[in-house]
């Protein structure tokens, strides 16, 4: 199919098989014509990323008395960027999106954050993993794979009751992997749930291009399904983070004799990025991250390794352990290396009150599984162990590991602490030994708990759940439980107060409209 037969082919988006939930996902708000809106901000610029339920043409964003052109993101019309820059800081804005002078929906506000260098007292960050994952995913057994997308938006309108800021959703906005039938070939009573959860969304063809081709039409229908029907424009005046794992790559992290994963080829590289490009922002230019860092385009745009300046009171390091990890045994990273350097010098800049990491790939625990920092490995006891080796594990990952802890426990004003998701379960502790590294300073490592993760725990078919590698010494404030929920950070000058929410299914629904934390803490400088 060529550019020119998918434009006039232009039915093949509106007679797909999501086009149902299409309907669901567009807010009342608009009138229908919105599918989705997410918006990041910074001290002075704020970028949108929308979809609307029909191709456009020409709209614009309205700020003010400055109207910015939207950038058509896809083939067809559907997807658009909004960038506006030279705005003031710490202020709240009316926006409006429109096409020749006509509103598609009521104008909104939307803040900008504290110019870097300003003081700013107090700030909340509400934070959650794994979001990504089919609507009606439950198998013939009657195990949710997934939770229905309506019991996530309701997680995730109880976490936004609390007015943050700021919203990070860390990795995991997608789940199908395109290894899976390789793995279950054989298995005719998986394939058969497969088929019946996956099956709605066809196929990719690696031959063709993403865009363009009917791969646009396959990717656009599951993730308008997966993450436009989520969000929807419940964050249109919170500013969100989504950052990238392995399932975003359309993959799950494997290394075996049959298939390793990871770096991504080609074709998983480029759904990684078309996914970004069209559902969600890529993080904006930061004064100290340098705008040649891998993934970075000219103007500063930044894909997988991001920054996010609260003033001075709050600095986030994201990265992606994904897209650019090597397989160069004693020398391999998870991050690239000049990235690494970046974030050590961030790190030890302590320019800001507190600093916190957020990797998507989490410190402090493991599930055995390849692409991990620990070479912890499912023994034939139902333990995590080193006697039988985890196949084509690299030993530098551990060393990057021990590389970026001791940067963060060196600190001498802030508070260490590590944020992460990835392992579907909740928990938090403080990392006191790794390796031959004793923190004197000891670092303090949080999951923050996900979000669609249904009844099929990954525990059940990994043989385990989050546990301690071996060459670690943690105490654990809260070991993880395999629950849905989140976590809420609230900030200030000396401190950051720790509130973890959890829910399972067999609480109903009504309970979460009133869920309360399970565990509180607060962390002084």
């Amino acid at each position: 199919m060529n550019r020119r037969k998918f434009i006039r082919d232009s039915s093949l988006l509106s007679t797909s098989s999501m086009m149902p939930s299409l309907g669901r996902s567009a807010d009342n708000w608009s009138g229908g014509q919105i599918q989705h809106l997410i918006p990041l901000s910074n001290h002075d610029r704020i970028l949108l990323k929308v979809s609307f339920v029909e191709p456009q043409q020409n709209p614009s964003l309205r700020i003010g008395q400055t109207s910015y052109a939207g950038v058509q993101t896809d083939t067809l019309g559907r997807f658009w960027t909004f960038h506006a820059d030279g705005l003031e800081s710490n202020q709240d804005y009316e926006l409006t999106l429109q096409q020749q002078g006509n509103r598609y929906a009521d104008s909104w506000s939307l803040s900008t954050t504290p110019a870097p260098t300003a003081d700013a007292e107090t700030m909340r960050v509400l934070v959650f993993t794994c979001g990504g994952g089919p609507d009606e995913a439950l198998t013939d057994t009657g195990v949710w794979r997934y939770l229905p997308v309506s019991t996530r938006q309701r997680l995730l309108q109880r976490g936004l009751s609390y007015a943050p800021d700021l919203a990070v959703g860390i990795g995991d906005q997608v789940y199908w992997d395109q290894n899976i039938a390789r793995r279950w070939r054989g298995n005719e009573r998986t394939q058969a749930n497969r088929e019946r959860i996956w099956g709605k969304y066809g196929s990719f063809d690696e031959d063709l291009a993403v865009f363009g081709t009917a791969n646009e039409a396959t990717l656009t229908g599951c993730l308008d399904e997966q993450i436009a029907s989520l969000y929807r424009t419940t964050f249109k005046s919170v500013p969100l983070i989504l950052t990238q794992d392995d399932h975003d790559y359309f993959e799950n992290d494997e290394g075996t004799d049959d298939i390793i994963t990871f770096p991504p080829r080609n074709f998983t590289a480029r759904l990684g990025r078309a996914s970004q490009a069209l559902y969600f922002p890529e993080f904006l230019p930061e004064i100290n991250r340098p705008a040649h860092l891998v993934g970075s385009s000219r103007n500063g745009i930044s894909e997988s390794y991001g920054s996010y300046r609260w003033g001075s009171l709050l600095e986030l390091l994201l990265y992606d352990c994904r897209r650019f990890i090597t397989l160069a045994g004693p020398t391999a990273t998870f991050i690239e290396e000049q990235t690494e350097r970046w974030m050590a010098s961030r790190t030890a800049a302590e320019e800001t009150r507190h600093l916190i990491h957020i990797p998507s790939t989490p410190f402090g625990w493991s599930a055995g599984k390849w692409g991990e920092w620990y070479p912890d490995y499912l023994q034939a006891n139902g333990q995590l162990g080193l006697e039988n080796p985890k196949p084509y594990w690299q030993e530098g990952w551990f060393a990057q590991h021990q590389r970026i802890l001791a940067s963060i426990s060196e600190q001498d004003e802030r508070i260490p602490i590590i944020l992460s998701g990835d392992l579907h379960a909740i928990g938090s502790g403080l990392i006191t030994r790794s390796g031959d590294l004793n923190l004197d300073n000891p670092v303090h490592t949080i999951l923050a708990g996900p979000i669609g993760t249904g009844t099929g725990w990954p525990s059940s078919s990994r043989g385990i759940g989050a546990t301690v590698p071996l060459g670690l010494e943690v105490e654990e404030r809260v070991h993880p439980i395999e629950n849905n929920g989140f976590s809420l950070f609230d900030i200030d000058a000396d401190s950051i107060e720790v509130r973890q929410f959890a829910w399972l299914p067999e609480q109903g629904l009504d309970a979460i409209d009133n869920l309360q934390p399970f565990s509180a803490f607060r962390l002084t400088r």
